[in-house]
């Protein structure tokens, strides 16, 4: 019983444990980056992915990598020692020597119940999982950090609140006048616009009229997102729009193509994202190494 009311106050306190990680690279620094949601099915096409991320890697070396959500099916961890950390993390990613700043999707909560309805996921676990992993972090169910010329801003749209509408209402408008920071992105497991199986989901039309406001006012050029096992580049509102659900879990056809949508494929594989003071280009890449969107999406300052 006292075993158990202690990991219980472990978990809380991973929940609420810190949200701003400062500057993680320094000003002016070039970046290159990774990105990949959907991934955590334990399949060929994980491995491929990861092992094409790999290559790339050799080609370009990353500074980090993005997770958006997703990150174990079907039905997330239970615990910080869930046999799925080695087989579908560690084994694939820490070889890599990329370190990973992760985000939440629904199947690591277990939703939905009707797949998961005896399953415990502990998202929770996930954030522990920080202290316990060489190549994983997740310092709490949302957060934020600086790199380069970037503010980068998680969130956890599965377990969305008001309190976190409002914590990353404040913390982008603090960006606003932080030296060295010319660019905000938000990444998180939902999109905001998509032309996949979940186009008329509640939760994505949700999250479009909450954060819409917000990212004009904060100044967002850029959200990054899964959710839906396909690519996409969506623009609108002056902002860019990429999902990029492709790195494992079953792929799905994109159901109806938006106004707003640029580019769609459905192949697995990564975004590769560079980024200095005046520019941001994104790559879709395949397991091939072959860019998928040309020319792929650049926004300059």
């Amino acid at each position: 019983m006292l075993g158990r009311f202690l990991i219980t106050l472990a978990a809380a306190g991973a929940l609420n444990a810190q949200d701003d990680l400062g500057r993680v690279l320094p000003a002016g620094r070039k970046l290159h980056i990774v990105a990949f949601g959907d991934y955590g099915s334990g399949n060929s096409h994980q491995k491929d992915v990861a092992e094409a991320i790999r290559k790339r890697d050799r080609e370009e070396k990353f500074d980090f990598g993005i997770t958006l959500g997703d990150n174990f099916y079907r039905c997330g961890v239970r615990s910080i020692d869930d046999p799925l950390w080695k087989s579908r993390w560690e084994d694939l990613y820490t070889p890599l020597g990329i370190l990973f700043y992760a985000s939440l999707g629904n199947h690591d909560y277990g939703h939905p119940p009707i797949i998961c309805p005896f399953e415990q996921a502990s998202a929770a676990s996930e954030v522990l999982r920080t202290t316990h992993s060489p190549s994983w972090r997740m310092p709490a169910r949302y957060y934020t950090f600086a790199a380069g010329a970037v503010r980068f801003f998680n969130i956890d749209t599965e377990g969305w609140s008001p309190d976190q509408l409002e914590w990353l209402g404040k913390a982008l408008t603090a960006s606003r006048d932080e030296p060295g920071i010319k660019w905000r992105i938000v990444y998180g497991h939902h999109p905001m616009y998509t032309s996949g199986v979940h186009l008329n989901q509640r939760r994505i039309g949700q999250l479009r009229r909450e954060l819409t406001p917000i990212f004009k006012a904060g100044g967002v050029e850029l959200y990054i997102a899964g959710h839906d096992h396909d690519m996409e580049h969506l623009r609108t509102d002056g902002m860019d729009f990429l999902i990029c659900g492709a790195g494992g879990a079953e792929l799905r056809k994109v159901r109806h193509q938006q106004e707003i949508s640029l580019f769609t494929a459905t192949v697995y594989g990564f975004l590769d994202i560079s980024i200095d003071d005046r520019k941001i280009t994104a790559t879709f890449y395949d397991t091939n190494l072959q860019s998928l969107e040309n020319p792929p999406m650049e926004r300059t300052k």
